[in-house]
């Protein structure tokens, strides 16, 4: 089969596909290789540079889809809206990035899809009844706890997990055949991130939807309002503000409810009543603090693939001695797929926790907690302690992400450190005082943050809308 490099494109008149971080990172990427990228391909999504149908764009050499699971559902969407087969290539590897031409379906594979519809058609007829949790490859969220909570109190509620990962609550159900019947059957589906799967899709526009998703955002998030299938039953944060000001315009909903993430319950609650179901035990937090300061660092997944820190480990190692502190380093899944606390090499005081598991009944005890862009941020103002921001790439992180939602002094509630130099020196003042209380204060009022558990309030409603016919 043909393959390309980056290389192979120096010269040539290129579209990118599709308008995401993930798409805008290639682009950067391939115009420093020597290629003329023209603007974005989305099926979806408007922009000044972004083309939705082949009449929008200007002569081209080829369409690149970047890396993602969703290449054939994109590549399908740009055919019917004109673009040619021969003209798309998708993206198969990043180090070093290489494409592979775009094949288009087999007749054995269109008569499956059509198949998969009639039987589809079958399934619709299913009377509805239940309330099902769904996750997709990991729930380790607000799904994930909010189920936990519901299925104490023996209800007919149900977690359902795509593809799992691993087994991240024992009552889960993840057999291909028994996710799709029970999402079937759905009269209440609940959710914590956004799916461009067919199957599911089409339950959605059948079951009342509500949309948990997964935090108070700083960055802009695409949501789901490109989509004119989609009017969910209710869209719940932690903030009225939120729900008032930004998340309208990202997502959309017949009602947006403060009811209060369930993952935060865990921060107001003592140790033994946090949900514990997918996080490291907390005997193996106890045995890891003894009588030591607890410092939880949480950064942001990069679309651009530079996600090694400017950390120096042995020296941050010298520092933990000298401040009686340990270091946990939480990243993305796809960063961390171990299952097990592993120690920094060299390091007895840096730990790195598993990337699949829900931190936050860890977070919960920590004394700082070190971030840059991420959400958790907000989540951590009820605990009223010391935040602080490693923001050492800002503006290269700004290029890909796009446009933030909020303003900075609207995000940043603590000390920010632009190197490693500047994180040793303001973490030293974060442990010895709390020098941002007020601001951290304000922030909480300005956005009106829920500061009671949420799961409660949260199943009440599940069930009344179980209720409705």
């Amino acid at each position: 089969m043909i393959q390309r490099e980056a290389k192979d494109w120096q010269g040539q008149r290129l579209y990118i596909a599709p308008d995401n971080p993930a798409g805008r990172n290639l682009a950067l990427v391939l115009q420093q290789q020597g290629a003329t990228v023209l603007g974005m391909v989305d099926n979806l999504k408007q922009g000044p540079d972004v083309c939705n149908h082949v009449s929008q764009s200007k002569p081209h050499d080829a369409v690149l889809i970047a890396l993602s699971d969703y290449q054939q559902k994109i590549a399908q969407g740009m055919l019917a809206n004109g673009f040619i087969a021969r003209k798309i290539w998708c993206c198969t590897g990043q180090n070093p990035l290489q494409f592979k031409p775009y094949k288009t379906a087999s007749a054995l594979k269109k008569l499956k899809t059509l198949m998969h519809d009639v039987m589809a058609s079958l399934f619709d007829l299913l009377p509805k009844g239940p309330v099902v949790y769904y996750a997709e490859k990991y729930a380790d969220s607000n799904v994930l706890v909010a189920f936990a909570e519901h299925d104490k109190l023996g209800k007919n509620a149900y977690l359902v997990v795509k593809d799992a990962q691993r087994c991240f609550h024992p009552a889960q159900i993840d057999s291909p055949w028994q996710v799709r019947w029970l999402l079937q059957r759905a009269k209440v589906l609940v959710l914590d991130h956004e799916s461009t799967d067919p199957v599911f899709n089409r339950i959605r526009t059948q079951a009342k939807v509500v949309q948990l998703w997964h935090g108070l955002p700083f960055k802009h998030l695409a949501g789901n309002k490109h989509f004119a299938h989609i009017l969910d039953e209710a869209f719940v944060s932690s903030s009225s503000w939120f729900n008032q000001q930004i998340f309208p315009g990202m997502f959309k909903a017949k009602h947006y409810l403060d009811l209060g993430y369930p993952r935060n319950d865990a921060l107001l609650q003592a140790s033994p009543q946090r949900c514990w179901h997918n996080a490291l035990p907390l005997s193996q937090l106890q045995q890891l603090r003894a009588g030591k300061k607890l410092i939880v660092f949480m950064p942001t997944y990069r679309d651009n693939g530079q996600n090694e820190h400017p950390i120096d480990w042995p020296e941050l190692q010298q520092f933990l001695i000298q401040h009686n502190a340990v270091f946990v380093m939480k990243t993305h899944p796809f960063l961390a797929p171990f299952d097990e606390l592993r120690q920094q090499e060299g390091c007895d005081r840096i730990f790195h926790y598993p990337g699949r598991f829900n931190v936050y009944p860890w977070l919960a005890d920590a004394d700082l907690l070190i971030t840059d862009y991420s959400s958790v941020a907000f989540d951590f103002l009820l605990c009223n302690k010391p935040v602080l921001h490693f923001m050492y790439d800002i503006d290269q992180y700004a290029k890909v992400r796009g446009q933030f939602a909020i303003a900075k002094e609207d995000f940043i509630a603590g000390s920010v450190a632009e190197n490693f130099e500047q994180l040793l020196e303001q973490m030293a003042l974060d442990l010895e005082f709390d020098r941002f209380a007020s601001k951290r204060q304000a922030l909480q009022q300005k956005f009106s943050m829920v500061n009671t558990e949420a799961c409660p309030a949260l199943i009440d409603y599940l069930e009344q809308l179980k209720q409705q016919p």
